[in-house]
């Protein structure tokens, strides 16, 4: 055999050796903190005191993917969202209330925690899986159409073994365990998407009961039953991978952990078992996490909804606005079954979503704010925002001032007759005093986000967003322009320095964590004809 062909064969097969190798990285070795196990522990199990007066019922309605401008409620014309609207007719309505999110794992894990997610380095999405080798990278990068979704520049992924691993850490107090100590009851109805591992699933996690899927998405309906549903399908790879998953793997359908077989429209099935366990539970405290999946992809809606917008062109939108005046109607019977049940005035209701409208679908409307879901312009992170207990909050307040969602878990806890625990920094606060008027302060001055190389802080009624990586930064006003079309970091270039100082220290002082797992991707958005990318 010719000896410089036999040369290139080795150097082929020494090339493929090579491309095949792990890209795995030791970096990205997930571990708890054994410490803050321990003192959660301490804390859970220490004895409460003798005598208390019953707590309210606690229940947080958490839509997924909706803007605030998707609930008449916020002014729109387009949609009408009576029974969405009623819950703050009869409580409070947060002119601006933000997660800590643009992406729906992070936020939920802010929520309920009460803890800013980067504390304990809950930075970006949670992945199902990740490239194991160079050849899975590179075709993932550059052989496979994934539209306005970049795969990251630097291969470097978590083990499969450290994967499973994602998710809140067992070292984190969840609102669910902490209502626990305090005698509650507890439920988690509906999507989970904060861990798989045997630590970190629901029942794992201070819930009695649990109904709903362990993942991202889930169908609404099973191929089976499609007879009643109307289907719209998105071209983007991310999109047809649901469809494919179905109900398999972390779509499943699971109650207590056991996979079940479920035939009603999912957002209907919730709130099914939602009025049943408050109907099981009225006679004691109860907490239920009800994290509806609607408006999320996929969209499909029950033909009776879709044909309540015959004025509607665009089928895509068509099938979104059917699909939230379904959820709207879901939370109007729970709602009713409140009422009915004769416990409303001992019961603390919250609705909000879990981040802003997804606008790559093409279908929501975030009217005049900027961006979407995945951002961290006011698009990604603002949501609408409600709160009701009567006679404990004023009926028809509109509460003015920026609100996170990291206040739930203070407010409950409080309502409640509950402490934080004083072995962690929490970044809620309790939302009674400050909407009941006894507290003039502003819950927040200063709120902070972080994902990778994208920082966003709003100090007061300005709000600095910038890229580490990408080298732009944006400087706006928010009460003058919440569209944040006018960058002022030219014309305030101190203010500038001062609030990217501020989100420096921040990141220095309160954060002492780096992220648990990398981001995959990026989204391309061209905003105000710049062009921007954000982690996916």
């Amino acid at each position: 055999m010719n000896h410089r062909y036999l040369r290139a064969l080795l150097l082929v097969g020494l090339g493929l050796v090579l491309v095949s190798c792990s890209i795995t990285r030791v970096k990205w070795r997930i571990k708890w903190n054994k410490d803050m196990e321990a003192s959660k522990a301490a804390f859970l199990g220490a004895p409460l005191p003798v005598e208390k007066e019953r707590p309210p019922n606690i229940i947080v309605l958490l839509a997924d993917d909706l803007g605030p401008y998707e609930v008449s409620a916020y002014g729109v014309e387009h949609i009408s969202t009576p029974n969405i609207d009623q819950i703050g007719a009869e409580g409070v309505v947060f002119e601006e209330g933000y997660a800590t999110a643009p992406t729906c794992a992070p936020a939920r894990a802010g929520l309920m925690t009460g803890r800013v997610q980067n504390r304990y380095g809950f930075e970006t999405q949670v992945m199902e899986f990740y490239p194991s080798n160079y050849v899975e990278y590179i075709s993932g990068r550059w052989l496979v159409d994934t539209g306005e979704f970049k795969v990251k520049a630097k291969p470097s992924f978590p083990a499969a073994w450290q994967v499973h691993k994602q998710g809140v850490p067992p070292s984190e107090i969840m609102l669910s365990e902490i209502l626990k100590k305090y005698d509650y009851s507890t439920a988690l109805i509906g999507k989970w998407h904060l861990g798989v591992h045997r630590e970190q699933v629901p029942m794992a996690r201070g819930f009695d009961y649990q109904y709903g899927f362990y993942g991202a998405f889930s169908l609404y309906a099973p191929k089976k039953n499609w007879s009643g549903i109307i289907n719209h399908e998105h071209e983007a790879f991310s999109a047809q991978h649901q469809w494919k998953t179905g109900r398999k793997d972390e779509a499943a359908i699971m109650r207590n952990g056991k996979v079940i077989v479920e035939e009603e429209y999912l957002t209907f099935a919730f709130r099914d078992e939602i009025m049943k366990y408050m109907e099981e539970h009225k006679d004691e405290p109860f907490f239920i996490y009800s994290a509806f999946s609607a408006p999320h992809v996929p969209f499909q809606a029950p033909v009776e909804y879709y044909c309540q917008y015959p004025q509607v062109e665009d089928e895509n939108k068509r099938v979104y606005y059917s699909m939230i005046s379904a959820l709207d109607d879901a939370v109007g019977d729970i709602h009713q079954k409140i009422k009915d049940l004769g416990i409303e005035e001992d019961t603390l209701i919250f609705f909000l979503s879990d981040n802003g409208g997804a606008s790559y679908t093409h279908a929501t409307d975030n009217g005049p704010l900027k961006g979407g879901k995945l951002t961290q312009f006011e698009g990604g992170i603002r949501v609408p925002y409600m709160m009701k207990w009567k006679g404990k909050v004023p009926a028809g307040t509109r509460y003015k001032y920026p609100v996170s969602s990291t206040d739930i878990y203070a407010t409950s806890v409080a309502a409640a007759g509950g402490v934080l625990p004083d072995d962690r920094e929490y970044d809620g606060v309790n939302l009674i005093p400050y909407v009941k008027g006894e507290n003039k302060e502003r819950p927040h001055e200063v709120l902070f986000w972080r994902a990778d190389h994208i920082w966003a802080i709003r100090d007061g009624d300005y709000k600095l967003i910038l890229s580490t990586r990408d080298g732009w930064a944006e400087l706006y006003n928010l009460v003058t322009d919440q569209s944040e079309k006018i960058n002022l970091r030219e014309q305030m270039p101190e203010l500038y320095e001062k609030l990217k100082t501020e989100h420096e220290e921040w990141q220095k002082t309160k954060l002492k964590t780096k992220p648990m797992w990398p981001r995959i991707m990026d989204k391309k958005f061209v905003l105000d004809g710049k062009e921007y990318l954000f982690p996916a």
